[in-house]
């Protein structure tokens, strides 16, 4: 079976869908399926068609122009019509707005999205709402990630999910229970500003920040800033884990990590808190409270270790394989 994806960053670009998209693909290749991934080309430097891991990556010229960039999209789509022609499955990731011209010309031809959370605007504008109502009509079925979603955009889940991660092969960790760490983009939008508020209560703590962005002077003013690293080695030693991302969550829970975090938008509250680990995770709302429960939390270990062993059980469920399964299921391949 011929797979086509849509996903507006793709590899070697950094982030949660890319990273779900690379991996599924994978996985659907090793069951002797063909996938291609329409992309941007986000890089002058990368290749307009490639192949990596067996995945045939197409990259589309990326016009950083309201409106006439999502015309570009639909013209060069339009011309490219043969792409989706000779695909059995069209299965668009957060960008079905791609396609919508498409599924007038090609009534017959199946098409599902997969809805990624949310665009990080706060209140949420109305016009994004329309769009992924509209998306939900355009598709045959949808995979939506996480309940939150349903709620504040108004649209109905075909199949609810979760991200899958990759589990570390050893499960012992020798932990610093005083060592944090923070993954991801340092920037305003991801909630670190009331972090680093919080983080301006403690003392004795050794915290490193895996990213960067524009808050990263201000990030050295409480630890170290490592860049764009792996992270695994720090999550291997840290106790407590401070990024609020839901991939990078499952990620700390395989690490053993304990999860202590906040929110800025009510948004980013049921992001956090409408999830079946919530129990297993600590959210605050001020930062000198966030600030307390690490000081707790590092302190009670033990009563640390039930919260991390709860969501450890329940991160294990979430796997590639069955998230293979799961995408296949929606499309009626057997």
């Amino acid at each position: 079976m011929t797979i086509l994806f849509f996903s507006k960053f793709f590899y070697p670009h950094i982030g949660g869908v890319e990273k779900q998209v690379f991996e599924l693909s994978l996985r659907l290749i090793k069951k002797k399926h063909q996938v291609t991934v329409i992309t941007l080309k986000h890089s002058s430097g990368l290749k307009n068609q490639e192949i990596i891991g067996q995945i045939k990556i197409i990259r589309i010229p990326y016009l950083k122009i309201k409106y006439f960039g999502l015309l570009f999209i639909w013209l060069w789509l339009l011309k490219n019509i043969r792409l989706i022609k000779s695909s059995d499955i069209v299965h668009s990731h957060s960008v079905l707005i791609w396609y919508w011209p498409l599924r007038l010309l090609l009534p017959k031809k199946p098409i599902f999205t997969t809805f990624h959370g949310w665009e990080g605007i706060y209140p949420i504008p109305q016009k994004n709402i329309l769009i992924r109502k509209i998306d939900a009509l355009v598709a045959w079925k949808n995979i939506t990630i996480c309940d939150y979603v349903v709620k504040h955009y108004g649209i109905k889940a075909d199949q609810l999910m979760y991200t899958s991660v990759d589990r570390p092969k050893q499960t012992r960790f020798k932990k610093d229970y005083r060592r944090l760490v923070y993954v991801g983009r340092l920037d305003q939008d991801t909630g670190l500003e009331k972090i680093l508020q919080a983080l301006s209560y403690l003392q004795g703590f050794k915290i490193d920040f895996c990213g960067d962005g524009p808050l990263a002077a201000e990030c050295k003013k409480y630890g170290t800033v490592h860049g764009f690293v792996n992270p695994n080695p720090f999550l291997a030693k840290s106790f407590i884990w401070l990024s609020s991302g839901h991939t990078s969550i499952l990620e700390a829970f395989t690490y053993k990590c304990l999860v202590i975090t906040t929110y800025n938008t009510p948004v980013k509250k049921d992001y956090l808190l409408m999830t079946p680990f919530a129990s297993s995770i600590i959210v605050k709302d001020a930062p000198s409270d966030m600030a307390q429960a690490i000081k707790y939390y590092s302190k009670h270990s033990l009563t640390a270790h039930k919260k991390i062993e709860s969501a450890y059980q329940w991160v294990k469920t979430q796997n590639w394989a069955d998230t293979t399964e799961a995408y296949l299921k929606l499309w009626g391949v057997k």
